[in-house]
């Protein structure tokens, strides 16, 4: 997320506070079924919900950040769910002698998926919203103001393979040290095995850098596994590396979903 190399001047510590509540509005994690990041094009169905409690722990170099997303989705119509996910936060940073922590509330994104097309193997879906500004901005765990995002999905399922592919677009607060408009592409392909497992065998994401000091694009790549406990009740856990040094040295994430 920081990089130890800044441009003369710069607070190393206040680009953290600044950067941070963006990274976590515009991961595409935030919008995916844990522990992927990429979206695929599913949907509840009319009448049911989902109930996704995710946790991501982030660690570069002296700095660690944990969010934990609980997402709740409720099936409007078959091919359309509307979507509640609130996040607490917590950051701590340490350099020139000095450490930087913070933890609470964050923003809370509110959204809408929509599967528009199917035919055979091949879906395709939109998921949009807001990122309502819940969180404490002068803290550094809330954007400051609303957030506006949006995502298109393509998937294909040929079972025991499933394939992913997003591209998305984030508007956020922008300021001397963020960008505003934020950029993200990813894929994904998971198999489905025997005995309730599906493994994730890559995730691969690149996303438009935050801090204006830097044009380097974060990528990262991320492997996991979800199991099935029984109907409606699900495990995962996931394990993230960054492609180049713009990105976190890694992620772990761990999550529970019910449905009924």
């Amino acid at each position: 997320m920081v990089s130890p190399r800044r441009p003369t001047g710069f607070d190393a510590r206040a680009l953290w506070r600044a950067a941070l509540p963006i990274l976590l509005a515009c991961a595409a994690d935030v919008f995916a079924a844990h522990p992927l990041i990429s979206e695929d094009t599913g949907t509840q169905g009319a009448g049911k919900f989902e109930l996704e409690l995710g946790n991501a722990w982030t660690r570069d170099r002296g700095e660690r950040a944990y969010e934990f997303g609980p997402q709740l989705s409720y099936g409007s119509l078959r091919e359309l769910d509307v979507i509640l996910r609130p996040t607490w936060v917590a950051f701590r940073t340490a350099g020139d002698g000095a450490t930087t922590t913070a933890r609470g509330a964050g923003d809370t994104a509110v959204d809408v998926k929509w599967r528009f097309y199917e035919a055979g193997a091949v879906s395709l879906a939109t998921r949009a919203g807001i990122g309502m500004p819940t969180g404490d901005a002068a803290r550094g765990l809330g954007a400051g103001r609303a957030t506006y995002h949006v995502l298109a999905v393509t998937s294909v399922n040929a079972a025991p393979l499933a394939l992913h592919a997003n591209l998305g677009y984030t508007h956020a607060r922008s300021d001397a040290l963020t960008r505003g408009d934020l950029f993200h592409a990813s894929t994904a392909a998971v198999m489905t095995v025997g005995a309730g497992w599906q493994l994730l065998l890559y995730d691969i994401a690149v996303d438009t850098n935050p801090e204006r000091a830097r044009s380097v694009a974060p990528g990262v790549a991320r492997i996991g596994a979800i199991y099935t406990v029984r109907q409606g009740c699900d495990v995962d856990f996931g394990y993230q590396v960054r492609l180049n040094d713009a990105a976190p040295s890694r992620v772990l994430v761990a999550g529970l979903t019910l449905r009924w």
